[in-house]
């Protein structure tokens, strides 16, 4: 009996000296935010021991602490504000890869910053899980587009069992590109749900794309920074980028066929908002933006990209059916053909020209014939050779199969191979539902912002679906996130309307 009243007092004493603890912790963290004589030797004490680690374990391991002191909080938050995760994600995105390469030609430290968005992905994921026990609305999910995305992420996910596949492996590098990112089209769909958060994400998408014009317009003019070029020199890419006597420019992005594509659709952004119903000043600040972004288009000599605005323009006066565009876009198709035409010395110029005469261009000729060659394969195999059995994860992980050294040089020539042309079939179904979604709300629309909006989304995703033609451009940072977050606008459009036009369009 004396052993258990002894046992309840040392029980109570350390529940006491518990609270005291908590309390000190939570005053000196919290109430006076480290503040305080012993707060001060507190930081020294944490600054000691991460110095020590980065003078002992090398400069990685710093890095590693920064990723961990500034990504931690930003995953924290996305869990709780989602449209807080959504910006931070868009912005991520653009500047990843360019981060990426920054960081290993500085400090030789390979930050797997791919893994962090995706870890993003799953605590935003799990955020909307644990909204949707307490609010019980999936209306946002509950339509066509969704049912596609499902459908593609779930055969995605059961390609692990493709009998063809020769590597698990490769499946698992894979499947995060082809479907795990892909979960971000339901999180866009969550939180674009009112006007202003749309616009808010345009301003940024622009806003970064104006800084990736103007590093692609110095890099054009003054040439690469050092480390630059030494990143192109490590990866070998010199004959990739150095053609008939000019650089290529890239930008902060992969490489110039993801920066020429992501201007040229960027352009066409800007371009199209010039329609809506803005101040005189912002149209005329989006004109030169967009011609500013089609004119460093031409320093990427990438040719998928230079074919966009012209694919876009016909899908711009389909929609519009106004007589006066018409005519304005037949003036322009004039003079594009007068242009197109012309002598130049430029090359810029005379590689947009033969943009336009595939026949001319023995790139086009090599592509044409790697797709006759693999046309029996895609026909005999209806499920694919599996996720990652093509490109860099098929060299690495299956390097003597017959796919490892095809290049698929086409985003639907790769589903095609990977996932058969039953993951085709579902991929192309998708993108039908999209453009037909987004059409036919464009001409139910009332609100004028909403409409124009919508019509620009529109002829950017056209412009993405006739790019991923003759390049991968869709599956890559950050256009895989811009590609998602316009399906869910497209998705969400109807419900954008601003209140008096919603209340405009039940009275009539």
């Amino acid at each position: 009996m004396s052993d258990f009243i002894l046992n309840i007092k040392e029980d109570k004493k350390f529940v006491s000296l518990w609270n005291s603890f908590t309390k000190f912790i939570y005053n000196l963290f919290v109430i006076k935010k480290l503040s305080s004589p012993v707060g001060f030797i507190v930081l020294i004490v944490i600054s000691s021991i991460f110095v020590l680690m980065m003078i002992k374990s090398g400069h990685k391991t710093g890095f590693a602490i920064i990723a961990g002191l500034v990504g931690g909080p930003l995953v924290v938050a996305s869990l709780f504000n989602q449209k807080f995760g959504v910006t931070m994600m868009l912005i991520l995105a653009f500047f990843l890869l360019g981060t990426k390469r920054f960081v290993f030609q500085m400090a030789h430290a390979d930050v797997p910053l791919g893994v962090a968005m995706d870890l993003m992905v799953v605590v935003m994921i799990f955020g909307l899980f644990v909204r949707q026990i307490k609010e019980r609305d999936w209306s946002f999910a509950k339509n066509q587009i969704t049912f596609f995305v499902a459908i593609w992420i779930l055969y995605n996910i059961l390609q692990v069992a493709n009998p063809t596949a020769v590597s698990r492996a490769a499946w698992a590098y894979t499947v995060r590109s082809f479907a795990g990112i892909m979960l971000m089209y339901f999180i866009f769909a969550y939180t674009i749900d009112n006007i202003k958060f749309l616009e808010r994400l345009i301003l940024i998408w622009i806003s970064i794309t104006v800084l990736a014009a103007i590093w692609g317009f110095v890099q054009e003019k003054f040439g690469y920074m050092g480390w630059e070029m030494q990143d192109i020199v490590d990866n070998e890419r010199i004959q990739l980028y150095y053609i008939a006597g000019h650089w290529r420019k890239f930008s902060f992005f992969s490489d110039p066929m993801m920066f020429g594509i992501i201007m040229s659709y960027s352009g066409i952004l800007c371009l199209t908002l010039i329609s809506g119903p803005f101040k005189k000043s912002i149209k005329i600040v989006l004109l030169i933006i967009g011609l500013f972004m089609f004119n460093v288009m031409l320093y990427s000599g990438t040719r998928a990209a230079y074919v966009l605005p012209m694919a876009s323009l016909a899908i711009y006066l389909m929609l519009k059916l106004n007589a006066k565009i018409i005519v304005g876009g037949i003036i322009m198709i004039v003079l594009f053909l007068v242009f197109l035409n012309m002598p130049s010395g430029d090359p810029n110029i005379r590689r947009f020209q033969t943009a336009f005469k595939p026949g001319d261009d023995a790139s086009y000729q090599v592509r044409e014939k790697n797709q006759a060659y693999i046309k029996p394969f895609i026909h005999s195999h209806p499920l694919g050779g599996g996720l990652g059995s093509t490109g860099v994860w098929g060299e690495r992980f299956s390097p003597n199969s017959m796919l490892a050294k095809f290049p698929p040089d086409s985003g639907y020539v790769r589903i095609a191979v990977e996932a058969g042309w039953v993951g085709l079939m579902i991929y192309l179904g998708l993108l039908f539902v999209s453009l037909k979604t987004g059409i036919k709300s464009y001409f139910r629309l009332k609100d004028p912002k909403v409409k124009v909006y919508l019509l620009s989304m529109l002829t950017v995703l056209f412009a993405l679906v006739v790019a991923n033609f003759p390049q991968e451009a869709i599956s890559q940072y950050p256009t895989n996130l811009v590609f998602f977050m316009i399906l869910a606008i497209i998705n969400n459009a109807k419900k954008l309307e601003r209140p008096e036009y919603k209340l405009h369009k039940e009275v009539t």
